[in-house]
């Protein structure tokens, strides 16, 4: 166990790039103090509390075809792109089972799920603690805008994680961790365009201008964090680990060729740096302040 945290990005089908790297690290029985999951990376971050190697890569190639996993007859006929009843509960209850005993035994690490309110359009950061129970969290933070519908939580209204803190750095070294390892699902070269959806996304969401807000400038703040994690990463205050070519599938890719060889890529990218991260987690180090 390192006294470090753990942070995952999301990006739909690019977390089988972060599924790679999870699955080496429990081949390797590396584990971290905390964890922040964003979009798909909170997803990811289930399969690693629970300790289930492999879980996500099948989830997402085996299942992926069904009309219920994701599509337009979802999105038509639950307002749901991605199937709610049947990702979070036919298939982790009954087609492949999730080890909720494993998840809510493990509290040496504290997992927590980035979810948006659409309200002030600020991030939020619940811990997820136990499962079922807290699974919300989890769907909130990956109920992507325009194709799903808003969650409702304890009377608050939320969606993706990614809208508001994309990549949680900030708040984990406010959090005291003093040592953060993120898994990024673009090469280097990435930089966020302006999003092209604003027009429809100004008519859907008129009564969350918050909301509104946080979508239409989430490319700056995106961009101003990977500058932020570049420059403390060549300091050498944060490891990253992230694919080193041009990601070249979409968001809801269907080719699992393409999938899979993701995964090995981010297996053997992990392969790779751990001796590297090893170095870096256990050298001695004091994180100053956000700057």
């Amino acid at each position: 166990m390192y006294r470090a945290s753990l942070i995952l990005e999301g990006g739909g089908m690019r977390g089988l790039f972060t599924a790679g790297v999870i699955d080496y690290f429990m081949d390797q029985e590396i584990e971290f103090k905390s964890i922040y999951g964003v979009s798909a990376g909170a997803s990811n971050g289930c399969n690693y509390m629970s300790h289930q190697k492999g879980r996500t890569y099948t989830v997402n190639t085996k299942y992926r075809g069904e009309k219920e996993f994701a599509g337009l007859h979802s999105l038509i006929t639950t307002g749901d792109f991605f199937g709610k009843e049947y990702q979070l509960h036919t298939i982790p209850d009954k087609l492949c089972p999730f080890d909720y005993d494993t998840f809510n035994a493990n509290d040496r690490t504290a997992f927590y799920a980035v979810i948006t309110n659409c309200d002030t359009g600020k991030p939020e950061y619940p811990r997820v603690k136990r499962l079922p129970e807290d699974m919300e969290y989890i769907w909130a933070s990956t109920s992507l805008p325009l194709l799903s519908r808003i969650v409702e939580i304890d009377g608050g209204h939320y969606l993706d994680g990614g809208i508001s803190d994309s990549i949680p750095i900030v708040r984990s070294l406010k959090d005291g961790n003093k040592k953060n390892v993120i898994v990024l699902t673009r090469d280097r070269s990435y930089r966020k365009e302006p999003n092209k959806m604003m027009p429809m996304i100004e008519r859907k969401y008129k009564d969350y201008p918050n909301l509104i807000k946080a979508i239409k400038y989430r490319y700056r703040i995106y961009n101003h964090t990977l500058e932020f994690i570049e420059k403390h990463e060549k300091a050498g205050h944060i490891f990253v680990i992230r694919p080193e070519e041009k990601v070249k599938i979409g968001r809801l890719e269907k080719d699992e060729k393409k999938l899979k060889n993701l995964y090995d890529m981010g297996y053997e990218t992990a392969k790779q740096h751990t001796d590297e991260m090893i170095a870096y987690l256990t050298t001695p180090y004091h994180v100053g302040k956000h700057q």
